[in-house]
């Protein structure tokens, strides 16, 4: 939900020059939102992007980058007023923070709090201004959680109305274990020399064991051995020797297959036919995604009559 991916967000202490003088772009209820606070949302957000968008293209992280600063204002705006809220409601997250920095701690295999310290100094940032902040959005997140997520109730008729209309998320697909035999193209320049490897081992099929064959003259690399391919669900292999492997029983193996680096005969060993996981072991699933969805409408809702109520005064919009 894009709301409580910024207050995680938030979490990063201000990392911008302190020599900038900075510039205020709205205010909020009598606090001001300024250049550095929005500066260095924008730099952690899009370190989120980028990690999260692995394959991305260096134009479509700046297309994805370009979209978030549209609403970054308006994000802090909505940052501020459930902060101030939360405030409101004095809550108390001391055992909370408590149990954060313990799996932060565990996560990173780290023994003492010093260790922690000096990891997060070590990367230009001051200890109490992280917990701070760290404070502070764990009161967000208490108030969004008491004011919306423990209101919203998912029927059980919706869940498996999803369930029966989403069969498809809930199927896994066929998979195939293959063992084969391969011939690399960098090691038959001479096309008679590889007529010949290719007319030895169709003689030896017709009489010996598929696996002792391949053992014998497979040149498959990177591999727990010289011939099992691997395990492979439908859209995992290459597309001519995932047409071969369809057509086979088990045991049965293909005719010679050329590709782009090399010649295969793949070898069936083992599959799974597709199957339909049962409703009881998706259900919670099911619901988390029903909830959050519902959660992320409410809190759209709940922010539009915040602002109603709120003084919000924008004096420039942030690009």
């Amino acid at each position: 939900m894009q709301i409580i991916l910024v207050l995680a967000l938030m979490l990063a202490p201000i990392t911008i020059n302190a020599e900038v003088i900075d510039k205020i772009y709205a205010v909020v209820n009598g606090e001001l939102i300024t250049y550095s606070e929005l500066k260095n949302a924008e730099i952690e957000m899009s370190r989120v992007i980028q990690q999260q968008s692995p394959g991305s293209t260096e134009e479509q992280l700046t297309q994805k980058i370009a979209e978030m600063k549209k609403n970054l204002l308006n994000q802090l705006i909505e940052q501020k007023l459930l902060l101030s809220l939360a405030k409101e409601k004095n809550y108390e997250v001391d055992a909370e923070i408590e149990m954060i920095i313990k799996d932060i701690k565990k996560q990173y295999n780290m023994n003492s709090d010093d260790e922690l310290k000096d990891a997060i100094r070590s990367q230009g940032l001051d200890y109490n201004e992280w917990l701070k902040q760290l404070k502070d959005t764990s009161m967000q997140h208490r108030l969004i959680r008491e004011e919306i997520g423990y209101k919203i109730k998912i029927d059980n008729a919706l869940i498996m109305d999803y369930y029966k209309s989403n069969i498809k998320e809930f199927t896994k697909p066929m998979e195939m274990a293959l063992d084969c035999i391969y011939l690399d193209k960098s090691k038959y320049i001479v096309p008679q020399a590889l007529t010949e490897k290719i007319q030895a081992i169709d003689a030896e099929l017709r009489n010996d064991n598929f696996e002792e064959v391949a053992k014998k003259y497979s040149q498959l690399q990177g591999a727990e051995n010289n011939f099992f391919l691997g395990r492979f669900k439908l859209g995992e292999l290459d597309a001519k020797l995932e047409e071969a492997a369809k057509t086979l029983k088990q045991g049965e193996h293909s005719p010679w297959v050329e590709t782009e680096t090399g010649w295969y005969i793949i070898q069936l060993k083992e599959r799974k036919d597709p199957e339909v996981l049962e409703y009881k072991m998706v259900r919670s699933d099911i619901e988390n995604l029903l909830m959050a969805r519902e959660q992320e409408t409410k809190v759209k809702e709940y922010l539009e009559q915040v602002k109603k109520d709120s003084l919000i005064k924008i004096y420039e919009e942030y690009k």
